[in-house]
């Protein structure tokens, strides 16, 4: 049943594109300016456009020994601006312990207050975090970023000789990290080392299908430019449809807040790629096409 009716959508998504394709290029516009809109209301609302965690940010470490979590008392602390984070045995599962994180414009005086009035005579150990690292690593980050997408570009214009495609590929990167970057503040993931690897990987996923799209544009012989586009889309929805399944497998499977967080932003950046691969970058591409084959065809 289902091998009989994914022919049937490849040919009416094929037809619907063929028709549509220029009019598309509107939703990854539509996207970039909801994005800009959350971050303009993020730094409205907080005075930043992102909310970094304690290691990017600096502040107090509180690591609480308990052997179970009292009800009550996570909400107490999160209506404070403080996270929890539970500890649990690999082995047993058993609480190991519970840690809370603040950040730096709470004082330490005002936490280890809490802790007396929630859990009197509660064992802990308290530190401080400085921001140093977390500001070199932002750094490195930036550097990498900036790097990335300079080389990117080199390569691709030359290997296609199309300046074209350097520029929508290394677009569709950005907005890929820009879109995903949006959508993580208003899920609450705060901007943090493993998320901005995650960030980082999204880069290279914006890589492939266009690759995949451009060669059989520009390099294949024969047929028209939209055929070919439509012939590697089937490649393209096979890898789309595979890379969702498994961030979804690995964001229930799991019980790691870390991995879960980092399978949520290669989610949003996937479902972005998408848009911008088949919408802006390469709607953009059969339209440079189109556009050429015309003036061609006009001179001749």
């Amino acid at each position: 049943m289902l091998q009989a009716l994914i022919p049937v959508i490849y040919k009416k998504f094929g037809a619907w594109y063929t028709k549509h394709f220029k009019k598309l290029f509107a939703i990854p516009i539509i996207a970039f300016l909801a994005a800009s809109a959350i971050f303009v209301g993020n730094f409205i609302e907080r005075g930043e456009v992102f909310r970094k965690n304690i290691d990017l940010s600096g502040g107090t470490v509180v690591t609480l020994y308990l052997s179970e979590v009292p009800q009550g008392m996570k909400d107490v602390f999160e209506s404070h601006e403080i996270s929890v984070r539970e500890i649990h045995s690999v082995t047993t599962g058993e609480l190991v312990a519970t840690i809370l994180e603040a950040g730096p414009e709470i004082q330490e005086e005002d936490i280890t207050s809490l802790i007396n009035q929630t859990l009197p005579g509660a064992d802990y150990d308290i530190r401080n975090v400085g921001p140093s690292m977390g500001d070199s690593f932002m750094e490195s980050a930036k550097k990498a970023v900036i790097i990335s997408f300079i080389l990117m570009g080199i390569i691709l214009a030359a290997i296609f000789r199309q300046p074209i495609v350097a520029f929508t590929v290394i677009l569709s990167g950005f907005l890929n990290v820009y879109e995903a970057s949006a959508l993580m503040t208003v899920f609450g993931i705060k901007l943090s080392p493993h998320t901005i690897g995650a960030l980082l990987m999204l880069m290279g996923w914006s890589v492939d299908s266009e690759v995949l799209f451009d060669s059989k544009i520009f390099k294949e012989q024969g047929g028209t430019s939209i055929g070919k586009a439509l012939e590697a889309m089937k490649t393209a929805m096979t890898m789309s449809a595979a890379v969702f399944a498994i961030l979804i497998a690995l964001y229930f499977v799991s019980s790691s807040k870390m991995v879960k967080e980092i399978a949520l932003v290669l989610f949003f950046g996937a479902t972005f790629d998408v848009i911008n691969t088949w919408f802006q970058s390469l709607s953009t591409v059969l339209w440079f096409v189109e556009s050429k084959e015309k003036k061609e065809a006009e001179r001749i």
